[in-house]
């Protein structure tokens, strides 16, 4: 109940407990700066200034107890002395009541605080209720020991620790319960304790039942009047804290040895500092020694980054404290030189914003692994990229995933448009099943061979192709299928090409035999003509010339069979084209005359050398020529040109003849393939060995009712320039 000064109590039982000596212990007085008492609460004003009950008047009366006045009087002179508060005891002569009063000095003059305290039997008592309830609630095991180590008395809590009764306790000493192993160690802090120093240290007690249990002693030495009577023991259970920190220290070693496997260290850094923590791995990872308590300065970090990489660092570091977050790659040197690559991840701590932890990991083996992959990938794909032949990649269910650019332009479809067809769309339908069947759903390890099919391309040409199929294993298993497509119009045609030039080695074997066989009786022959002219002088004698003429038919026929089969005489010099073809006209205008045909010839303005043999190439443009005229009817015109391009001279004959059509061109070349009913098809291919021989070209142009066009295409060359070999033909 507490009230104001000078508040008298409402009721009478209220003014009975409010005023009851028993129950009021403090008291309050108030001085004025001259040291006089000013105000007394109502219990001060009964207790020791013979006030009336409930009274707190001024002035104080002057009767009652002259010894609280006086000590009162006394603490506040002494207060001014000091300038500060004071306190001190007074005992009440007549009750032996003793009273700590404490004077505090206030901005009107001094307050006055009184306190009565009890009495020292009463205090006591009190003190070893307090001791006593400490020692039967404590949560943890105290007991009393004597000398000898026995117990003399144990709480509640060593009871329920121990699994022992309380009696089953009195009866042993401590040494039963301890660990063997931990027994002499114990009893030496027991003796040292009952030599009066106090003992703490770790023990390991065995339960009622067996069970094990870890401990935290402390001892202190009893005294009774000065003499160490026994020993005190507070005994803490800390089993969970040994498993806890146990399993601490295991998840600790657990995470070193996973840093180590991952060459994964950890960080923390705590930016008002500027310090860093380390593990282990992250010091082996930098190539340092740990330090003693794992800190490290953050410029230790830095320092260790390569000058390229510094500044991107410190960037990103500076960026990732703003952003919350940030990961990084750079290369680091270790203190022997050795450069290694490193990737960082930092975090804020979400809790406290002026720490960040992290992870730092040695990527170089990674890196080098990445390198070599890529680099293997990168060649594969080259090969495939470049590879002159179609090559894509199947899923197994024959879908293409993937082409390369000659694939592209094998079938005609682009890249993107391939992905996701089936193979089966680039075949024809007689050729889709058998080509599924027997290679696409091969089963692994079967042997693959090759099979040539026909590929249907975009714009619905057909071509014949090769196709061999490469299985793709990933794992030890087959997950698809590469097929390689080759083109085989080409060598269809080399091949062609080969038994066209088989044919011509025959023909030419045979033209030289039949040439040996024909020119010594031919020359006979031409001999006994010759005689038979300028002998006689017969009517019938003009049949002779006729004779003579197709006998000298028969001997340009063996010589253009010599031509073919027989090399001849290289006989190379600077050969003016335009003048030898001038020669060709001129020999061929009469001819030409006589079948009503108009030579146009386009004389070039400057003179056109070439390297070569001017009577072989004025064998061909004879042919071509004469071709030509045969080819045209009576009123049509020929045209005779040259013209300079490119380091290229080209000789065009053009005449407005019957044509041909384009399957007839093609055949131009073979063996005694010939468009005229006389010829023997051998004029076409002296020409274009003589063409190919001074490394010119034909191109032929024809249609049917329109005409046709030959180009004779040469190499140019200046007359000061050295000549070309021209191979014997």
């Amino acid at each position: 109940m507490n009230r104001e000064p000078g508040m008298p109590p409402k009721t009478f039982s209220e003014q009975q407990a409010y005023w009851s000596p028993d129950r009021v212990r403090h008291y309050y007085v108030r001085f004025d700066a001259d040291g006089e008492i000013a105000f007394a609460c109502p219990h001060a004003m009964s207790k020791f200034f013979g006030g009336k009950s409930g009274e707190a008047a001024v002035p104080v009366p002057t009767h009652g107890s002259d010894w609280m006045r006086c000590s009162l009087a006394d603490i506040v002179r002494r207060a001014e002395a000091i300038g500060g508060a004071r306190e001190c005891e007074a005992t009440d002569p007549d009750t032996g009541e003793i009273y700590m009063i404490r004077v505090y000095p206030d901005e009107r003059g001094y307050s006055a605080f009184i306190e009565r305290t009890p009495a020292p039997g009463t205090l006591m008592a009190s003190a070893e209720q307090m001791v006593q309830s400490l020692f039967e609630h404590s949560p943890d095991a105290v007991y009393l020991l004597d000398l000898k180590g026995k117990y003399i008395q144990v709480n509640a809590s060593a009871v329920r620790l121990s699994g022992y009764s309380a009696a089953e306790l009195m009866r042993r000493d401590f040494a039963g319960l301890i660990v063997p192993q931990d027994l002499p160690r114990v009893r030496e802090h027991f003796y040292r304790a009952a030599d009066g120093a106090a003992q703490s240290y770790p023990v390991r007690i065995i339960r009622a039942d067996g069970a094990t249990r870890n401990f935290i002693v402390n001892n202190f030495p009893i005294y009774d009047r000065g003499q160490i009577v026994g020993v005190y023991g507070i005994a803490k259970d800390v089993t969970s804290e040994y498993v806890t920190e146990a399993l601490l220290r295991k998840s600790i070693s657990l995470l070193e040895q996973s840093q180590s496997i991952a060459h994964i260290g950890s960080w923390e850094m705590n930016a008002k500092s500027k310090r860093m923590y380390w593990s282990q791995e992250s010091f082996r990872i930098f190539g340092m020694p740990p330090s003693r308590d794992g800190h490290v300065e953050h410029e230790r970090l830095l320092e260790a980054v390569t000058p390229e990489d510094a500044k991107r660092v410190l960037d990103i570091w500076r960026d990732g404290w703003r952003n919350r977050s940030f990961q990084t790659e750079c290369r680091i040197i270790r203190p022997n030189g050795e450069e290694r690559i490193v990737f960082v991840k930092g975090q804020v701590n979400a809790a406290d914003s002026s720490r960040m932890t992290g992870i730092i990991q040695d990527i170089t083996v990674l890196k080098s692994t990445e390198r070599q992959l890529l680099e293997s990938e990168q060649r594969s794909w080259s090969i495939i990229h470049h590879h002159p032949d179609g090559v894509c990649a199947l899923d197994m269910d024959g879908t293409l995933i993937g082409a390369n650019p000659s694939m592209a332009r094998l079938t005609g479809y682009s890249a993107d448009e391939l992905n996701g067809q089936s193979y089966s769309v680039l075949l024809t339908p007689p050729e889709a099943e058998r080509v599924s069947r027997e290679y696409l759903n091969t089963a692994d390890g079967i042997a693959l061979q090759r099979i040539d099919s026909e590929l249907l391309r975009k714009d619905g040409q057909v071509i014949v192709v090769t196709n061999t199929v490469v299985p793709i294993i990933v794992g030890g298993q087959r997950v698809g299928t590469y097929v390689i497509i080759k083109d085989m119009t080409d060598t269809l045609e080399t091949e062609e090409l080969l038994r066209k030039s088989d044919k011509l080695k025959v023909v030419g074997q045979l033209a030289a035999a039949v040439a040996h066989e024909i020119r010594n009786p031919l020359t006979a022959l031409k001999g006994f003509v010759k005689l038979l002219q300028t002998q006689n002088a017969d009517p019938k004698l003009p049949y002779l010339g006729i004779i003579q003429e197709e006998l000298s038919r028969i001997e340009f026929i063996s010589s253009e069979l010599l031509v073919l089969a027989k090399p001849q005489v290289s006989r190379v010099a600077d050969v003016d084209v335009r003048e030898v073809l001038e020669q060709t006209i001129m020999l061929l205008a009469t001819q030409a005359v006589m079948n009503n045909i108009e030579i146009r010839h386009c004389a070039a303005d400057e003179q056109a050398y070439i390297s070569g043999d001017g009577n072989q190439l004025k064998q061909v443009f004879v042919n071509l020529l004469k071709n030509a005229i045969e080819a045209s009817s009576p009123g049509c015109s020929i045209e005779v040109a040259i013209e300079r391009s490119e380091g290229e001279l080209r000789i065009r004959f053009a005449d407005q003849g019957c044509g041909m059509p384009e399957e007839m061109v093609k055949r131009l070349g073979e063996p005694f393939y010939t468009t005229k009913e006389k010829g023997t098809g051998l004029g076409y291919m002296v020409m274009r060995r003589i063409i190919e021989s001074h490394h010119g070209r034909l191109a032929i142009s024809s249609r049917q009712g329109d005409g046709t066009t030959v180009e004779v295409i040469l190499p140019t060359r200046l007359p000061d320039q050295p000549p070309q070999q021209v191979p014997a033909i």
